[in-house]
């Protein structure tokens, strides 16, 4: 059997070529990253512009302020006069600002742009709101088909017809 020697220069050409390629991965993974943070930018900017468009229309209304503490508005159904239909109207807008928001930090959560202890307060809320039978007709009005997916998943609760 014979003996094969190696020159140093080929062992530096060796080594050469493993930090090219494992430069190479750390740009792709940087690359990766970067669209990612753009991807969140973005769904960040058009759930920001929808939840403007949501709420304009409630600027200076004086039941909209009536509501004003949201966390009232997500518990249930009871300080609303339902059969007062502006009292009803703002309700139903303030639950569809509060349900792109939600979904916000869902898609943020899953772009991997919210740590998930983070996440765990807002999945509480989002379900809790979901639990709810009439605001499940709201949120399944506007929610994204994946949100939905992750809802349905995760509910406690059935709700009739």
């Amino acid at each position: 059997m014979q003996r094969v020697t190696v020159s140093f220069d080929t062992w530096l050409q060796l080594f050469g070529m493993i930090a090219l390629l494992g430069g190479l991965v750390f740009v792709g993974l940087e690359m990766q990253q970067s669209q990612r943070i753009a991807i969140a930018g973005q769904v960040q900017a058009r759930n920001d512009s929808l939840m403007s468009y949501i709420m304009v229309p409630l600027e200076g209304n004086t039941v909209a302020l009536q509501f004003f503490d949201l966390s009232q508005v997500s518990e249930g159904n009871e300080i609303i006069d339902f059969s007062n239909e502006e009292e009803r109207l703002v309700y139903d807008q303030i639950i569809r600002f509060r349900v792109v928001s939600l979904q916000n930090a869902w898609q943020q959560y899953n772009l991997g742009m919210i740590p998930e202890d983070t996440f765990e307060y807002t999945s509480d809320l989002i379900m809790r709101m979901y639990n709810n039978c009439y605001l499940r007709n709201l949120i399944q009005g506007r929610a994204s088909q994946g949100f939905l997916s992750y809802l349905e998943a995760n509910k406690t609760v059935e709700c009739p017809g």
